[in-house]
């Protein structure tokens, strides 16, 4: 936390491949760092990497986006489509579009013409794009993210935040 600190990050949103941190890890890391930490999860699907935000805790394995996107509803949550120009292939379609609130449209770790492309898949959605880092190194970490509008301060207000589309991507 505090390289994130360092490199201008107000908090962290971590979001681990198919598993949820548990709260109480990220309640300790919180205390111990006196730095604001959220959680979501960076789920594998069908159509790809998915961000979720605001899902229930348990299995966080989804074969399928349809049954994310169920799931999410379910409870509240959003999806959205992660990297999206990473591998050149968008797999979304105008029936699966629906599942998703927007795209990651900076990633720190695509290329700029990536990012280019991604953020140009966000203007097609209705809400804009979100950033993050996708930090799987030190050296990575605040290399993008989400800039909000109001203060985060808990993961029901990250989710709140979301949904209303009161932020924005940036590279930093």
């Amino acid at each position: 936390m505090d390289l994130a600190r360092a490199r201008g990050l107000d908090g962290v949103c971590l979001t681990e491949h198919d598993a949820f941190w548990p709260e109480s890890e990220l309640e300790a890391l919180r205390d111990r760092t006196g730095f604001p930490v959220f959680s979501g999860v960076e789920l594998t699907t069908d159509l790809g990497h998915v961000l979720a935000f605001g899902l229930a805790g348990g299995d966080a394995r989804f074969a399928s986006a349809r049954a994310a996107h169920a799931a999410a509803v379910a409870c509240g949550g959003l999806l959205f489509l992660a990297h999206p120009a990473r591998d050149g292939l968008l797999k979304v379609t105008h029936e699966t579009v629906e599942y998703f609130e927007s795209v990651e449209a900076v990633n720190g770790s695509d290329t700029r013409l990536q990012n280019l492309a991604a953020s140009g898949l966000a203007h097609g959605f209705r809400l804009p794009g979100i950033g993050g880092s996708d930090a799987h190194a030190p050296a990575e970490i605040g290399k993008a993210a989400t800039r909000f509008i109001a203060d985060i301060t808990d993961n029901q207000t990250l989710v709140a935040a979301l949904r209303a589309g009161r932020y924005e991507a940036v590279p930093l």
